[in-house]
């Protein structure tokens, strides 16, 4: 299943698929785009950027191990500079066996949000060029493995703004159990899960396998709840 599929399974409403949507699902290495109108997949795209693009860059600008990059974007990063208290401070570990050097937050911050603002910067330009600018009427969803930073949802904003895109880039948990809040980097997993397999047919309460007779199916179909 493609992964904008199966991620929209997971974080789309129906109603924001059928009015117009755009989701970015930032992954590792890449990050994926679709844009979704009419309850329908109109146009996709892989971005060469992703979540690890950011780690190396904090990496690098705060010349500190990949790991602990990983665990600084993870645990103090935010996309957003102004979101973030001047005051605050974070322990950044120094390679070679040096001393931990207390930082500022808001450096950690300027380090990701230009990378953030490259990504979004991208899909515009991509909706742009494929003519479909002002389709994305309900807005932006932002989901993703590297979803875990403050301010995500508002970083770039302008630059969407600026392509004609839609007015509204946010963060969206989507639907599922109440009080459930499932991994940003597994929605793409719970979402194929939720998508029965081509071939099954839906009947009340459930799902039924196709009947393929033969040594390894049953001739009659199985109800799944």
């Amino acid at each position: 299943m493609l992964e904008p599929i199966a991620s929209a399974e997971a974080v789309l409403f129906p109603d924001e698929k059928e009015l117009g949507v755009v989701l970015i699902d930032i992954g590792g290495g890449t990050t994926d785009m679709a844009l979704f109108r009419d309850g329908a997949i109109w146009h996709t795209a892989i971005l060469p950027l992703g979540g690890d693009h950011i780690t190396n860059d904090v990496a690098v600008g705060l010349r500190t191990p990949m790991a602990d990059a990983e665990d600084l974007k993870k645990r103090y990063g935010c996309a957003l500079t102004s979101m973030v208290p001047a005051e605050e401070t974070v322990d950044v570990p120094s390679v070679g066996g040096r001393k931990a050097r207390q930082l500022s937050r808001q450096v950690l911050s300027e380090i990701i949000q230009p990378r953030v603002e490259e990504i979004v910067t991208l899909v515009a330009r991509e909706l742009t060029r494929a003519g479909f600018q002002d389709a994305a009427t309900a807005g932006v969803v932002v989901t993703g493995g590297s979803l875990d930073h403050g301010g995500l949802a508002r970083a770039g904003r302008g630059d969407l703004r600026s392509a004609g895109a839609p007015r509204r880039a946010r963060r969206h948990r989507g639907p599922g159990r109440r009080g459930a809040q499932p991994d940003p980097r597994h929605r793409g997993g719970a979402g194929a899960a939720r998508r029965p397999p081509a071939g099954w047919g839906r009947r009340a309460g459930g799902y039924q396998r196709p009947r393929i007779p033969g040594p390894h199916w049953p001739a009659t179909g199985r109800m799944v709840r």
